[in-house]
């Protein structure tokens, strides 16, 4: 967590959750499970066998209602992590709608998601900070949504309508 973290700029705090759904998930793997789908208060660490579609959520007025991401089998085990300046229960420094970071690391995708949420006061911010977020070696790829803007950055997962 601390490296993880140490490379964003955020606090070891900012990664326990996307590192207990790692851990979670590898201990399921080894104890013998095909697969491991593990949600942690946003955070997600998938091994899987089949298809499978993580659903957005950025707020029910936001633009991106009823969008997820659509991974193959052949594209996990990866992690998925959000955070919020708006929703949950952890304090954010920001007012991001939603920073959804794609990593193979829990820990850095966790700890780079909290820290776009972070990083975005306003729908200028989200430029930047999504050039700031994708340009941390190890990240996949970023989301951000601030009111009716959405950004996206890097290699995402297909974006898909879902109901």
């Amino acid at each position: 967590m601390a490296c993880a973290t140490d490379r964003v700029g955020v606090g070891p705090m900012a990664a326990v959750a996307g590192t207990m759904a790692q851990l979670a998930a590898i201990a399921g793997i080894k104890a013998g499970a095909d697969e491991a789908i593990v949600e942690n208060g946003g955070d997600i660490y998938l091994q899987a066998k089949e298809p499978v579609v993580i659903e957005l959520f950025a707020g029910s007025d936001t633009l991106p209602r009823r969008l997820g991401f659509s991974l193959m089998p052949e594209n996990t085990p990866t992690a998925i992590c959000s955070s919020s300046g708006k929703m949950g229960h952890s304090t954010s420094l920001g007012q991001c709608d939603l920073a959804t970071v794609v990593s193979k690391d829990a820990a850095l995708a966790d700890a780079a998601a909290t820290q776009a949420a972070n990083l975005v006061r306003i729908h200028e911010d989200v430029e930047s900070t999504l050039n700031r977020i994708a340009a941390i070696e190890g990240i996949d790829g970023v989301l951000i949504v601030k009111e009716a803007h959405i950004g996206m950055a890097g290699k995402l997962p297909p974006l898909v309508k879902i109901r």
